[in-house]
């Protein structure tokens, strides 16, 4: 780097450097965003099937961030998210926890499509999960909705890696 009348030059390397740092910025965004889970409406709500909003807890442990491709700590009322299988070659874990009073019907949407019910104690946490088979060319659209308006649930998608030494692994 040389300063020149007050200005700082920068060198043909540093410059690449800057560009490289500033494209990687952008390629780590990127690549969050892409794997970010989001509520939204759930698939046929209309205008009658309002859709809930964030909670400030959290329903279920937290997942190991290696494993995990999305989750939700706390929503109440109607939502769900949208997610690509991370490693096509291991199955998904889906697992939903909810409480409040009444139950939770989960979709998934997919190649391999499963529903399930959660019931939701008032005073402790329901638990439910599904296994998602491993295949190509996954895609998902999770969706959740609440018997009651108040119903606080969350949800954790898994991909369990195999340990290193496994055959598998």
């Amino acid at each position: 780097m040389t300063t020149s009348g007050g200005m700082t030059m920068l060198t043909t390397k540093q410059k690449k450097t800057r560009a490289l740092t500033v494209a990687a910025a952008v390629l780590g965004a990127s690549v969050a965003f892409a794997g970010a889970a989001w509520a939204q409406p759930a698939d046929g709500s209309g205008p009658d099937v309002p859709i809930g909003g964030p909670g400030t807890g959290r329903i279920l442990p937290p997942t190991p961030d290696e494993d995990t491709m999305f989750s939700i700590p706390d929503w109440i009322g109607n939502g769900g998210a949208v997610t690509a299988s991370a490693i096509e070659s291991l199955p998904i874990d889906i697992t939903v926890g909810c409480q409040g009073g009444g139950s939770v019907q989960v979709h998934v949407g997919g190649l391999a499509p499963a529903d399930f019910t959660v019931q939701c104690p008032v005073d402790s946490v329901g638990v439910g999960s599904v296994q998602i088979p491993a295949r190509p060319g996954r895609d998902f659209q999770f969706t959740v909705h609440t018997s009651d308006p108040s119903i606080h649930w969350g949800i954790n998608a898994l991909q369990v890696r195999p340990p290193v030494d496994s055959p598998t692994g």
